[in-house]
């Protein structure tokens, strides 16, 4: 509690994909298609929102990609 939403304590994760020019073999639609998902606010970002609330009673996540910040 005494160090409850200190801003050291937040883990940010980033999605980074691969450059397809350094890497011909990788499945760059596929990459694509993931960080769609993942940021977009009515998929991944809600998954994220909830994630946990059930068994918890609170999410253990923030969601936070631009397409969840920008509209609120």
């Amino acid at each position: 509690m005494l160090v409850e939403g200190d801003e050291v304590l937040l883990n940010h994760i980033s999605l980074i994909p691969v450059n397809p020019a350094k890497c011909p073999r990788v499945d760059s639609k596929g990459v694509a298609a993931f960080v769609a998902w993942l940021t977009a606010r009515d998929k991944g970002q809600k998954l994220i929102s909830t994630f946990g609330r059930e068994r918890f009673g609170q999410a253990l996540f923030v969601p936070e990609s631009r397409n969840w910040t920008a509209v609120k």
